[in-house]
């Protein structure tokens, strides 16, 4: 085919790649010049042009000379002025049009071992990877594709197939957030798991999240088997056979020790989930003493490799919402067909994902941690694990492409916070949005709360070292440490590190 994609963005790109890595001739157009895009997209787009897609950037009006096929973009408004053109031509059988099933269809077949796939609102990046440590320690070559490589998935996932690693590898663990399940909701996965949903990203579904919560019950489309957390029963309990999990501990109270604590105690918060849907589910994970169990119950469950019932447990060493994700993946690996040995195994290699939760270390008796959350949900399962601490809380610009309730998202963290101080920058897109800080602080209430509001993340550092005390616990919480881990981590710590010097 000679094809041509309209939209050089997130969408088109990836398309763009496979279409040629297949042998198809093609083209790639946008109104906006190469210079318009930001660097890494230049890069990209480089890089496909010296693999042979043609770029054709910075004209309004695409050339259709010689073209047969036709990939549009879903960003493209239907009213775009090549839009009817396209119609056109396709309607008098000149152009056809690559539809999003097509493409689909094309990485199924280019993908040819099993597949797990992982999507959901929040805790898509920590599954996946417990996932493949869960299947490396089992003997498994893992081909993972997760966030930690890459903001846009797709294009690290299209990437992968150009590189052979499917080849390379026994089975594919693959992170889908709601984008990229577009193009991979016809790829057949031998367990898909869904984490959660919960609201956000509703900007892009006509501020509905019905229309969001079906994007995610997509991944349940060519599935052999679909794996969910609790909170997804509301959304998807009309699918059958979902082996459904939870995480719970009745017998403790919601909030205890912090989490930096080593085995002694409980380290968790309780599940949110009620009790009377805990119940229902096929696996209850539950953490004790440094021990992290499950009991499960597959019996009668059609597709499970696994059927029977039982209980696994091991030293776990991850706190937090790694507990509930990581009975989601020893889940998942239960239903594969994995024995309870390999999946103990796994869970006890597990050390967690760097800029999730992660432990920075020490500094002048501060505790320092760096985290991405960013939905209510997230600060819920993060802040609530620092009970009876001052916490000073760094707040992240939490605008990505997408924009965030930012007054309700500062009521959230003000439950929790003694100090917040708050940064403008947008680490995610590159650009300085003062207004996010009193939108941000509208939402705090209490008085004896401390609010300060600068420009960049590293001047934030520095002045949480100002405003706490040893003993103190400073948290960084927003989505720079998922889209820009090395540059925010680096901008934070040089902050304390400076506030070390500075206020000793």
């Amino acid at each position: 085919m000679n094809c041509i994609v309209i939209g050089a963005g997130n969408a088109g790109r990836p398309v763009a790649r496979i279409l040629n890595h297949i042998g198809n001739k093609v083209m790639i157009t946008d109104s906006k010049n190469l210079k318009e895009f930001p660097e890494k997209v230049q890069e990209t787009l480089i890089k496909m042009e010296k693999e042979g897609v043609e770029l054709q950037l910075g004209l309004n009006t695409p050339d259709f000379s010689g073209v047969d096929s036709v990939y549009v973009s879903p960003v493209i408004p239907k009213k775009a002025p090549v839009m009817e053109e396209i119609a056109r031509k396709i309607e008098n059988k000149e152009l056809k049009l690559i539809s999003q099933e097509d493409v689909s269809d094309i990485i199924n077949d280019l993908i040819d071992i099993d597949i797990i796939g992982i999507t959901g609102t929040v805790g898509k990046t920590s599954t996946t990877h417990a996932i493949s440590e869960i299947f490396k320690n089992a003997g498994y070559n893992v081909w993972m594709c997760s966030s930690r490589m890459g903001n846009l998935l797709s294009e690290t996932i299209i990437d992968g197939i150009i590189k052979g690693l499917p080849q390379e590898n026994d089975i594919a663990v693959l992170e889908i957030p709601h984008g990229t399940l577009g193009i991979m909701f016809k790829v057949h996965l031998k367990v898909a798991v869904l984490t959660n949903i919960y609201i956000d990203h509703l900007d892009e579904f006509e501020n509905s999240m019905e229309k969001y919560a079906a994007r995610k019950r997509m991944i349940s489309c060519s599935s052999d088997l679909l794996v969910a957390g609790a909170p997804c029963r509301k959304y998807i309990g009309d699918l059958k056979d979902t082996v459904f999990y939870c995480f719970n501990e009745p017998e403790f109270d919601s909030e205890s020790e912090n989490v930096k604590g080593s085995y002694s105690g409980d380290t968790s918060k309780k599940s949110e989930t009620p009790e009377h849907e805990n119940s229902k589910c096929h696996v209850s994970g539950y953490f004790e003493d440094g021990i992290l169990g499950l009991n499960y119950n597959l019996e009668g469950v059609p597709q499970v490799s696994c059927n029977g019932s039982g209980e696994l447990k091991t030293s776990f060493k991850p706190l937090g919402y790694y507990l509930e994700n990581s009975i989601g993946a020893a889940t998942a690996a239960l239903c594969y067909g994995l024995d309870e040995k390999s999946i103990e195994n796994g869970l006890s290699k597990f050390d967690g994902v760097p800029g999730r939760l992660e432990y920075v270390g020490d500094y002048k008796g501060r505790e320092v941690y760096l985290d991405p959350s960013h939905v209510i949900e997230g600060f819920i399962k993060t802040l609530s694990l620092f009970p009876d601490r001052n916490l000073i809380v760094l707040v992240e610009n939490f605008d990505t492409a997408n924009s965030r309730d930012k007054q309700k998202l500062g009521e959230v963290v003000a439950r929790y916070a003694n100090v917040m101080i708050c940064s403008a920058y947008n680490e995610t897109m590159g650009r300085l949005d003062r207004h996010v800080i009193q939108e941000t602080f509208k939402g705090v209430e209490d008085p004896n709360i401390l609010k300060i509001g600068v420009d960049y993340l590293k001047t934030a550092g520095e002045l949480s070292i100002k405003y706490s005390k040893p003993g103190d616990v400073i948290i960084h919480v927003g989505p720079g440490a998922i889209t820009r881990y090395d540059s925010t981590k680096f901008k934070m710590m040089s902050g304390i590190k400076e506030g070390c010097k500075k206020y000793e």
